[in-house]
C-alpha cells in the first residue's frame, strides 16, 4: 500500500517510526503550492498532509483534487481548537493528528484510516485540557 506524505519538514520525515516503513510504502513529497508535484502521486491508499509546514492552502489544493485521489486524508498540525478540527473534518479530511503526538500516534491513525474509520488525535486532552474524540 502506498502512502503519500506531503511535508516541508525534515523533522517530521525523520520522526516517522521505522515500523511504518515495514508495513507500508511511504513516499515523502516536499511540495509547495506553486509546484505541488501532484502528478507524481498514483493511487495512494492514504494521503498525509503536514499543514503545519505546508499551510492550509495546500490542504485546499488536495481537497480540490479529491476526484483524482478518492483515498482517506490525514492532516497533521498543532491546533487543538475543537471548531478548527471539526472544520477540517467537515471539509473532507478523515483524520487529524497533533504534530506533538505524531510519532506516538501515527501507526494507530494510519491503521484506523485504512480500515475506513476516522481518527482524531487522542492526545488533544493532554494539550488542551479537554477531551475531543470523533465518534
Amino acid at each position: 500500500m502506498n502512502i503519500a506524505f506531503f511535508s516541508n519538514s525534515n523533522e517530521v520525515f525523520e520522526s516517522i517510526p521505522g515500523e511504518a516503513y515495514k508495513l507500508w510504502d511511504i513516499f515523502l513529497v516536499s511540495p509547495n503550492t506553486s509546484s505541488p508535484y501532484l502528478e507524481r502521486i498514483k493511487d495512494p491508499a492514504l494521503i498525509i498532509i503536514d499543514t503545519y509546514s505546508l499551510g492550509m492552502d495546500f490542504l485546499h489544493l488536495i481537497f480540490n483534487n479529491r476526484q483524482q485521489w478518492p483515498c482517506p486524508v490525514l492532516v497533521l498540525d498543532h491546533y487543538t481548537e475543537k471548531l478548527f478540527i471539526e472544520n477540517i473534518i467537515a471539509k473532507g479530511a478523515n483524520g487529524y493528528l497533533l504534530v506533538h503526538s505524531f510519532e506516538e500516534e501515527l501507526l494507530e491513525a494510519i491503521e484506523h484510516l485504512l480500515r475506513g474509520g476516522e481518527y482524531v488525535s487522542t492526545l488533544l486532552e493532554a494539550y488542551k485540557g479537554n477531551a475531543y474524540l470523533l465518534k
